[in-house]
């Protein structure tokens, strides 16, 4: 069955069906079903949207309409774990073509809302229209109830770290639509393609920096390492020096293009690692973070005054983070 035959409202109300559990919350006053969700939130509140639109951001034959639902939600639960909380309540909007498959919308809610649901989120409301081509909007509302961390407060002499492995989802792109070959068999291609398609939020790590006040600023990478750095740093009046073999890559990573090619780590975005900086001091607490959740975080360099700017050192010396090239949605496209 296609979408134009069931209609919007029938496949509205049998959504409503697989939310009851927002029925028991107290802090939801009206939920999915009326014009407004009303929510009754104590302490300090975050908000995020972003979007995903079909041949900007995906091809809708990459990957089954789960994965997509769990990605939609994952790329915004990155924005809340970069300011130190936890997503709480979500927002979706679908634009739908109407030859959409109803099965395939199922299965969009299905990864959406296992993934909401892993992380203790109910969506309380959104919309869904007629679309030329499958477009979706989420807006995550999210709780830190030890202040968020901003872009703003890193200093000269911070270190700086990041989470994971970067230059993963990158590869994984140019792997999804041709312009890189690979044994699409072999574990490393298939590792590198997931990669793009299933990023991990790091909620957990980046509500326990805040909670124990190690993160002295923060960002999620999701338009390249030294893209985001430049946010931060310009956001906090600083310079950066990023030590290029200190980058963490995956075996996968190594495998396609080598250890020391490192052009799809410092810039090829979609990886939603956090990136911070953080005090000397805070070194033993970060390594207890990261073995407490079995989550690699790597120092890759350190702050310096603002004139400096963002640089990067190379085995054959340093190079300016403006000669590498980060995500711009008004100047290329990534699909």
């Amino acid at each position: 069955m296609k979408i134009r035959d069931l209609g919007e409202f029938p496949f509205l109300r049998r959504l409503r069906e697989r939310l009851p559990h927002a029925l028991h919350d107290p802090r939801i006053q009206l939920g999915v079903g009326d014009d407004c969700a009303a929510l009754s939130l104590p302490g300090l509140t975050v908000l995020t949207t972003d979007a995903m639109i079909a041949g900007v951001h995906f091809q809708c034959e990459w990957a089954p309409f789960f994965v997509l639902g769990q990605k939609a939600f994952a790329v915004n639960a990155s924005d809340v774990a970069a300011m130190g909380g936890e997503p709480a309540f979500a927002l979706l909007s679908l634009g739908v073509p109407q030859d959409t498959a109803v099965a395939d919308l199922d299965a969009f809610f299905d990864g959406f809302l296992e993934a909401a649901q892993q992380m203790r989120t109910t969506l309380i409301g959104g919309n869904m229209s007629a679309a030329p081509v499958f477009m979706i909007s989420v807006s995550l509302l999210g709780q830190t109830p030890h202040g968020p961390i901003a872009r703003s407060g890193a200093r000269v002499e911070d270190e700086v770290y990041v989470t994971g492995t970067l230059g993963d989802a990158a590869l994984g792109l140019r792997l999804l639509t041709g312009e890189l070959r690979g044994d699409s068999e072999s574990m490393a291609v298939q590792h590198l393609k997931q990669g793009f398609l299933c990023p991990t939020a790091r909620v957990t790590v980046g509500k326990e920096l805040a909670v124990q006040h190690l993160a002295t600023a923060m960002i999620d990478v999701s338009d390249g390492l030294l893209q985001d750095l430049g946010h931060l740093c310009e956001a906090s009046q600083v310079g950066a020096v990023v030590e290029a073999q200190k980058i963490p890559l995956s075996e996968s990573y190594r495998t396609l293009l080598g250890a020391q090619d490192w052009a799809l780590a410092l810039a090829g975005g979609e990886d939603y690692e956090l990136l911070f900086s953080a005090p000397v001091t805070a070194r033993p607490r970060i390594q207890e973070i990261a073995d407490k959740n079995a989550c690699a975080i790597t120092r890759i360099g350190s702050l310096v005054p603002q004139a400096g700017g963002v640089t990067v050192k190379l085995p054959d010396g340093p190079r300016a983070a403006s000669e590498f090239t980060g995500f711009n949605h008004f100047s290329q496209g990534r699909p």
